[in-house]
């Protein structure tokens, strides 16, 4: 169990456009899917931020909603959606400051 600090959506249409998705997948180290990514931001034992890379998009839609409606905090998240960790969260990955202007993503509640 995780408690989510934070939920974002890295697809073509909610970041921003293809572009900055592709910069996004880019610093990120992801290989670009039609379908893009979710990610949630949470904290390790020593309370160091990480994002929890999903790539089920719906699923962290889902979550999104529930999350904004302050309904999902302490949530299991099933490990076969997850993909990967990445340290920190993306405006804090190398290279974030590169991106194009204004493509600084809103994390909810962060």
């Amino acid at each position: 169990m995780i408690t989510i600090h934070g939920v974002m959506l890295a697809t073509e249409t909610d970041f921003h456009g293809p572009a900055a998705y592709l910069a996004l997948c880019a610093v990120a180290g992801l290989q670009p899917t039609a379908a893009g990514y979710g990610f949630l931001l949470a904290l390790d034992a020593d309370g160091e931020p990480y994002t929890a890379v999903l790539w089920d998009v719906e699923y962290v839609r889902l979550l999104l909603s529930a999350w904004e409606a302050g309904e999902a905090r302490d949530i299991p998240v099933p490990a076969e959606k997850v993909v990967g960790h990445i340290r920190e969260w993306p405006w804090m990955w190398v290279g974030f400051a590169a991106w194009p202007a204004a493509t600084v993503p809103p994390a909810a509640g962060v």
